[in-house]
């Protein structure tokens, strides 16, 4: 599609500040999407309603034919398919100071990353409704889980993502009301360069960005996702807007690149998942839907296993697993869970392992070939509070990280 949409403008006039049924990524983050939205137009005479976005003229037509094939790879490839793992939720705790890492701030924390590269440094962001948010950047360095910089920001980050290739894994994204885009300096200590901050320019006020992705081939592209039904394509090298598309008959809430840089997914709060292709943007596929219409919070491509994708919907304790090749059939539900999923990563290393967290404060790691999953033999951690999110450390392997209230930890798995 090209980039000659007609602007995206908001209703000024209606006095509802956010539709209660559209939550941004989980139950248990029900207020973010308005903490977000609120922070954002606090200082704005303008109320923000979604629902009242006009229908563009050039709304993609959706297809419904069936998803196209990748290539013909079998399901599960890995060599060790079966985790290794004790069935006790202390079993972490038995040598916390090997083990378990813990770091505690001031404010609540949600997104966080690990950087690719060989030492373990990850940044996380905060969650406040108001303008004093951060984002810091902590290393592990002595057995000690310290904070090395703070980057102060106004609006909470719904994501935080480094470059995904060696090239560039100094470069760190972050999204709110734009993009912001950092670049580290570790020559002189620490230090967070603001290289640029990327607003759509097409429209007065812009909806908030509820996730992004970076092309996972050509580093120079990232995707975003917005409130505002639509998906944004940036080109970096040039800091302007690539494409942007309606993506969604609702809200967007997440996007997800494959190891093909033509080739995302979006999901929404219509309770879909759809297919693009960067090379031919006036149709998508349609590759799952949610049988009861409910929203689809998250998604995540597994990069080892382009055909497997994992996704989480609203206030359901499952996380489904499908083929793309096979439309709209769940290949696993991973019913693990006794409260609803908050996020899900797939295993850098071990194309059918998947971790997930959850309301119910347990962190388990799934082997999607098993068949006899169940909780007993999967929960290999238990954090003393709700967990918001996770990430898995794409160098370090062997480390995964959850956020819960004000406090990070980094498991050793």
């Amino acid at each position: 599609m090209s980039n000659n949409n007609p602007p995206i403008s908001l209703n000024n006039q209606n006095n509802s500040l956010i539709n209660q049924n559209n939550p941004l990524i989980s139950s248990n983050l029900q207020n973010f999407n308005e903490q977000l939205i609120t922070s954002q137009l606090m200082n704005q005479n303008i109320q923000y309603n979604p629902n009242l976005l006009p229908i563009a003229q050039n709304q993609i037509p959706i297809s419904n034919n069936p998803a196209p094939s990748f290539d013909n790879i079998n399901l599960f490839t890995d060599s060790n398919p079966q985790i290794n793992m004790n069935t006790s939720a202390d079993t972490l705790g038995n040598n916390q100071e090997k083990n378990i890492y813990n770091y505690a701030t001031t404010s609540t924390l949600y997104s966080i990353s690990f950087q690719n590269t060989d030492k373990c440094r990850l940044a996380i962001g905060t969650l406040e409704c108001s303008l004093n948010n951060r984002i810091e950047i902590l290393e592990l360095v002595n057995n000690e889980l310290d904070k090395v910089y703070v980057e102060n920001l106004e609006y909470p980050s719904t994501k935080l993502m480094w470059g995904p290739n060696q090239s560039k894994n100094n470069l760190l994204a972050s999204s709110s009301d734009c993009i912001h885009l950092f670049e580290l300096e570790t020559s002189n200590g620490t230090n967070l360069k603001k290289l640029t901050t990327l607003y759509n320019k097409k429209s007065p006020y812009c909806g908030p960005l509820t996730s992004f992705d970076w092309n996972k081939v050509n580093d120079s592209i990232l995707g975003t996702a917005s409130l505002d039904t639509t998906c944004t394509i940036w080109d970096l090298n040039k800091s302007t807007i690539r494409t942007q598309l309606i993506a969604h008959d609702k809200e967007v809430y997440d996007i997800s690149f494959t190891t093909n840089d033509n080739i995302f997914i979006s999901s929404g709060a219509d309770g879909s998942v759809r297919l693009f292709d960067l090379r031919s943007l006036k149709h998508s596929t349609i590759i799952y839907e949610t049988k009861d219409g409910c929203p689809i919070t998250k998604i995540s491509w597994n990069l080892l296993n382009n055909n497997l994708i994992a996704a989480l919907s609203l206030e359901k304790n499952l996380v489904f697993i499908f083929d793309t090749r096979k439309a709209n059939v769940s290949l696993v539900e991973l019913k693990l869970h006794k409260m609803p999923v908050t996020g899900m990563v797939w295993s850098p290393n071990l194309p059918s392992q998947i971790c997930s967290v959850s309301e119910d404060k347990n962190v388990i790691i799934s082997n999607v070939q098993n068949e006899e999953n169940n909780t007993n033999n999967n929960v290999c951690y238990t954090a003393p509070n709700e967990i918001n999110n996770v990430n898995w450390c794409e160098s370090l392997p062997e480390w995964i990280g959850i956020t819960f209230k004000k406090k990070v930890q980094l498991l050793r798995k």
